[in-house]
Order: C-alpha cells, then sequence, then structure tokens
C-alpha cells in the first residue's frame, strides 16, 4: 500500500523548457515554430556531469555555461555560439527560473494528496538552487525542509538506489509503500523501480522508453492527466 509520494522538481513539478527556450531565442534568432526538445533533452542530460565537472576544478563556471550550451546546440545541428552570448543565456535562464510556477491541476492534487500521504521531493543538483526552486514553488505548502533531498547534500545522486534509500529512512518506510513522480525515464521511472517503489512517468515530452526492462505503474502525458491520477490515489485512499 502506497503511503508516500516523492516527486522529482525539474520539468516534473514546472515547465523548465519554456525559460530554457525564452532565454535561447534572442541569441539565436531561430524560426518561432522551430522545436529546441532535443537541444533542451541534450541540456538537461549534461546536468550532472557538468556541475562535477566545476565541483572537481576542472571547469570554471564561465567554462561550464559554453561547453554546456554548445554541446547542446550542436546535438541539434545549431550553430555554437560564443562566450558573450554563452553568458547571456545562463543569466536569462537563471533569472527565468526565477519565476516558475507549478504545471497546472498540481496545486489542486497537492492540497489533497498532503492529507492523506507524506509527501517529499528527490531532486539531483546544487543545493541551493534546487531549494530556490521549491520555494519558488511554494512546495513549503505540503511538505517540509527534511522531505527534501538533493544529490549534493545525499553525496549520490539518482539513478544511484541509495538516495531512494536514504527517503526511505527520512520517511520511516519500506520500499514497497512510497510512489516516485518524474518526468525522466532513466533517472526517475528506472531508477525507482530498482529502489523497489512504484514509478509513476510523467511523460509530457512524449519520449520513447529506451528499454522495455523497466514498466511504469502508471504513465500520464500532460499536467491534467498527472492530477486525475494524484487524485485518485487520494480517492482509492479515501476508500481503503
Amino acid at each position: 500500500m502506497i503511503k508516500a509520494v516523492v516527486f522529482d522538481v525539474d520539468d516534473t513539478l514546472y515547465d523548465q523548457k519554456a525559460p530554457f527556450e525564452a532565454a535561447l531565442a534572442p541569441i539565436l534568432n531561430l524560426p518561432q515554430d522551430f522545436d529546441l526538445n532535443v537541444t533542451f533533452q541534450t541540456y538537461r542530460q549534461q546536468s550532472d556531469q557538468a556541475y562535477a565537472q566545476v565541483a572537481d576544478g576542472r571547469w570554471s563556471q564561465q567554462e561550464m555555461a559554453v561547453k554546456r550550451l554548445n554541446t547542446a546546440l550542436l546535438a541539434q545541428q545549431l550553430p555554437a555560439v560564443d562566450v558573450q552570448s554563452a553568458l547571456d543565456f545562463q543569466r536569462a535562464y537563471t533569472t527565468g527560473l526565477r519565476q516558475i510556477e507549478l504545471f497546472p491541476g498540481l496545486e489542486t492534487a497537492l492540497d489533497q494528496l498532503s492529507e492523506q500521504y507524506q509527501l517529499g521531493i528527490i531532486t539531483n543538483g546544487n543545493t541551493d538552487a534546487q531549494l530556490a526552486k521549491v520555494m519558488q514553488l511554494q512546495m513549503h505548502r505540503w511538505l517540509t525542509r527534511d522531505a527534501i533531498i538533493t544529490s549534493e547534500e545525499a553525496g549520490f545522486a539518482k539513478p544511484d538506489p541509495q538516495i531512494f534509500t536514504l527517503m526511505n529512512r527520512k520517511l520511516n518506510l519500506r520500499a514497497s509503500e512510497v510512489a516516485y513522480v518524474g518526468d525522466n525515464y532513466s533517472m526517475d521511472v528506472k531508477a525507482a523501480k530498482q529502489a523497489g517503489w512504484h514509478a509513476f512517468w510523467f511523460n509530457h515530452r512524449n519520449l520513447e522508453i529506451p528499454d522495455g526492462q523497466w514498466i511504469p505503474d502508471q504513465t500520464v502525458t500532460d499536467s491534467f492527466e498527472l492530477q486525475d491520477l494524484l487524485l485518485a490515489l487520494t480517492a482509492a485512499c479515501s476508500e481503503a
């Protein structure tokens, strides 16, 4: 029986692609209908490796900004940008992340979910940056700071199952009693299933499953389907 629901943050609680595209648009001057999905996904996939390079002293913040963005651009055959353009993008993107809002429908779902389940967050990334997003999204309305785990403070990152085990201890629950909600198949669905959790895939980018070995318990493709799934959990809990 599920007793807790734990969420990813980036592109799960809010639309991370919107501020990314807004920051990149004036630099590239692309057609308005150009789909930057490949660039966005590649940029996200580099996150942990890029921050590790900075933490180990191999890259400066400036080098990370340039290399990370240009790697993502080249993945979609887009032209690389110079240092100043990369820094302009980074500033604009950071500013955009200070204005994020929950996906439509999640506030209603969280209101009801929090009455019957323990809630938590597991997120990869710098602790200060991730907590700033959590505060901007007003997640403190539904969960405590102790129920938030970042990869930086844990010392290991998704998909390492240890980060899920750490949350088990915080919640004082068995793995089978926790469900994880995330947008990334490998980092969220596969990792949670390997840790013995239930996994709900918020596949709003319509991505394909890389392999069929780990099947999500539920898959939803937009935020209102996610709302319905979470409200159905609360209804099932009430009937139990």
